[in-house]
């Protein structure tokens, strides 16, 4: 059985209930890692992330957006590359939340460092979002996936830690700067594969390519960087924007990567005078039931 599909077999036939009362109002996250919204019929889930590699801190909004006498009900769980599960339990106990029909806007909720136990790896969340619950016959539902593919991509680029540059356009096991970033994402479960190769190409591909889509780039302010996003540089001292250096910033004013000829894989300073952009390369999918 597929994780999508276990995933809703184990999420079927349970009538949601709000979360208890007193349930702490969190503020949204001012620079999320990723931000999806879920419509529903007149239900909308807007949900937010940063992503950790066993954790994930979490802001979840469910809106009823016009009065049909149906609840808005929201389900979310982390999937690892391998199908496994962990629900997210709301401040109910259960894991699912509902709100009553008709109360328009809802609070923001959430969890900081969410660490749904032994699953491992997540490797990205499921948003299940309907308009009903089980008991008033939902009118809608779709299910949406959050990938955490930046994130465990450098995790894949930090295993190859000490690896020798390589001035041939290497993959492994010696690499050059766009060879690494692409050997490392193509590493993580479901990651589509990278559509480009060069730095320069990886450039390009993500600066015409920022609509959400399967796999796509978010252009990244330099003070929002997190680990994992790619910053691009143009380094042969002529500044015309041409893209010599790809690199994945590694937090502190660092970035790891295949720097240059004679120095091994690892962590390096930010070639800051040297930026031409930074983007996240994400992936949502979004389908109905």
């Amino acid at each position: 059985m597929s994780g999508i599909v276990a995933l809703a077999a184990t999420l079927s036939g349970l009538v949601a209930v709000a979360p208890a009362a007193g349930a702490a109002e969190l503020a949204p996250l001012a620079d999320p890692g990723q931000e999806i919204v879920v419509d529903c019929g007149n239900a909308e889930a807007r949900i937010q992330v940063n992503w950790g590699v066993d954790s994930v801190t979490l802001r979840y909004r469910l809106n009823d957006t016009a009065a049909d006498g149906r609840s808005p009900v929201l389900k979310i769980a982390a999937v690892t590359g391998n199908g496994g599960t962990a629900n997210y339990v709301f401040d109910n106990g259960t894991v699912a939340y509902a709100r009553t029909a008709g109360e328009g806007l809802g609070p923001s909720y959430g969890e900081n460092g969410w660490n749904p136990g032994t699953i491992g790896s997540i490797n990205y969340l499921n948003i299940k979002v309907s308009n009903g619950t089980t008991a008033e016959d939902p009118l809608c539902t779709k299910y949406a996936n959050l990938y955490n593919w930046s994130r465990l991509g450098i995790e894949n680029a930090y295993e190859k830690k000490g690896a020798p540059y390589s001035e041939n356009g290497g993959t492994g096991p010696a690499y050059d700067c766009s060879g690494l970033v692409y050997k490392s994402y193509n590493e993580v479960a479901n990651f589509p594969g990278w559509p480009a190769r060069s730095s320069q190409a990886m450039y390009d591909w993500a600066r015409t390519h920022t609509s959400q889509d399967k796999i796509y780039a978010q252009k990244v302010p330099y003070s929002e960087l997190k680990e994992g996003d790619l910053i691009f540089y143009d380094t042969d001292g002529t500044y015309n924007g041409n893209i010599t250096h790809v690199a994945l910033y590694a937090g502190n004013g660092t970035v790891f990567d295949a720097h240059e000829t004679g120095t091994p894989v690892g962590f390096h300073a930010d070639w800051v005078n040297s930026r031409v952009g930074a983007y996240r390369i994400l992936g949502a999918v979004e389908w109905a039931a």
